[in-house]
């Protein structure tokens, strides 16, 4: 399919300032679409199952019912909606054009739609009657999707010197970053893709980012990052698939090849942000698994692993043997594939790997993200992992005051046992920022209410030894190591370093 034409600045400029005017946002198109909160704004499902038509009363309803659903609308009732420049901006870069099944009716070519403060262009999912339109391999995947969301709002875009985001497609990561990175490349193996995104560049009149077509790193030799995004094809297959869909037999064939050159890639104190999925071996974890692919340097890098979702093989083999209108031979051919591999569990989450800045051990963390758990749950955990392998880091914490965090749960399991019900187990249970549980002693469970900000924890070491919850002669680096579990877990938090807030 032929693509966009490049505008000129003035006519992207004309372009944004509209979109502005007439309020197309996030916001607004949830408004407009009258979704439930928690609903989300996903292409692939919307362009497909369109809501009732509505009349075209501005500009906004034209852009989008033609952008985001791709509908066919006739040009008479169209072009008055618009001024005059705009229109013509519109036509000139080939985002609108006669549709060639009926002339007298204009279509988009693409889909486009707003994400954060940006404006995305991608291939569009659906023809004009919303039926899917057929695939082909270098099709540019729509960034207006739950997963796409998830890769861009667990990504850090703090300041930095040079940020990189590989598999760009659409290129939204490198856009944000382009806010606050000096330098910022993307790469995509796919020309389309990197063409689309050189568009969407334009069109929100981003000048610093530096586009290039090529296998993973292969643009960029030479150069390292403070950062590194990515969001790669992940999904197992069993037959060649569309270069944005499909990681290789199990999944893992490109995101291993991006970890196993992170050595050398990132800057002393960089990070890589990829939003992937992994498989679970007898014995080896999807975080250790990705420990072993940094290869002789693991222990020059932290790796922390941010589940979002885990499924048994099964599972997966169904979903894809239905969503495939596969029968009992494919779904036999994912039995065997995941037996011949050994394969126990897959596992989509986002993955964090730091590169170490100073002289401290390695840590490898796993946590479960909630429903609603902020990207700043995620540097809060990096961090707090960070600073108890520092040097000094038990005198410091010695020092700290503690706060227990709220909506802890105490799950208390009695059993009935020579006609006596006695507390067999007590479990510590949060459900945010992370998904956690911890059987603990239950001395544990009192002195929780003793962490009130104000008692420090050598205070806390005197009190427990005085109350007898510990022998007095337990070393204070034993009790050191408790708190710290406790705080990881996020059942504590220091005064200095307090847990974020959790939306909603």
């Amino acid at each position: 399919m032929p693509l966009l034409q490049m505008g000129t600045p003035e006519q992207f400029a004309t372009l944004r300032a509209h979109f502005l005017q007439c309020r197309f946002n996030e916001e607004t198109l949830r408004q407009w679409l009258e979704l439930k909160p928690g609903k989300e704004l996903d292409l692939t499902g919307l362009s497909t199952h369109p809501p009732l038509k509505r009349e075209l009363c501005s500009s906004l309803d034209a852009i989008i019912r033609l952008f985001v659903f791709g509908e066919s609308l006739s040009s008479s009732e169209v072009v008055p909606l618009f001024p005059a420049d705009v229109w013509q901006a519109f036509t000139q870069t080939g985002l609108l054009q006669s549709d060639g099944d009926e002339a007298s009716n204009c279509v988009a070519s693409v889909a486009l739609y707003p994400i954060r403060d940006l404006f995305m262009a991608s291939d569009r999912w659906t023809k004009p009657d919303h039926s899917l339109r057929p695939m082909f391999p270098d099709i540019v995947y729509p960034a207006l999707t739950k997963a796409v969301r998830q890769f861009i709002d667990y990504t850090s875009y703090a300041p930095c010197e040079d940020f990189l985001e590989l598999c760009a497609g659409t290129a939204p990561a490198a856009l944000l970053a382009a806010r606050s990175a000096r330098n910022v490349w993307a790469t995509d193996i796919a020309e389309r893709s990197v063409d689309f995104a050189r568009f969407n560049a334009a069109l929100n009149g981003i000048h610093n980012v530096t586009f290039a077509s090529g296998d993973l790193y292969e643009p960029v030799q030479g150069r390292t990052f403070d950062r590194i995004a990515a969001h790669p094809p992940y999904v197992p297959v069993l037959k060649p698939a569309e270069i944005f869909y499909g990681g290789g037999e199990i999944g893992e064939e490109i995101t291993k090849r991006i970890i196993a050159e992170l050595p050398g890639k990132l800057k002393p104190g960089g990070r890589l942000y990829c939003r992937t999925l992994g498989t679970e071996r007898p014995g080896h974890p999807f975080e250790e698994r990705i420990r072993e692919w940094l290869g002789d340097k693991h222990q020059d890098f932290d790796v922390s692993l941010f589940t979002i979702q885990t499924l048994e093989p099964r599972q997966f083999s169904l979903y894809e043997t239905v969503s495939k209108s596969g029968g009992k031979e494919q779904f036999a051919q994912w039995e065997k594939l995941f037996e011949k591999n050994e394969v126990r569990g897959l596992v989509v989450g986002i993955v964090v790997i730091q590169r170490l800045a100073e002289q401290r051990p390695a840590f490898t963390i796993r946590r479960d993200l909630g429903s609603s758990t902020p990207a700043a749950a995620l540097e809060w955990a990096i961090r707090w992992e960070t600073e108890i392998r520092l040097e000094g880091s038990e005198q410091r914490l010695l020092q700290a005051k503690l706060l227990a965090t709220p909506g802890t749960e105490i799950i208390v399991r009695h059993v009935l046992r020579d006609g006596e019900i006695s507390p067999e187990s007590i479990t510590l249970s949060t459900k945010q920022p992370f998904a956690t549980e911890l059987r603990v002693q239950p001395w544990m469970t009192m002195l929780l209410p003793r962490c009130d900000g104000k008692t420090t924890v050598v205070e806390l070491f005197e009190i427990a030894k005085q109350t007898d919850w510990i022998v007095p002669e337990t070393p204070p680096e034993e009790f050191f190591r408790l708190l710290a579990t406790l705080i990881s877990g996020g059942f504590l938090q220091t005064e200095e370093l307090r847990l974020p807030a959790v939306a909603g």
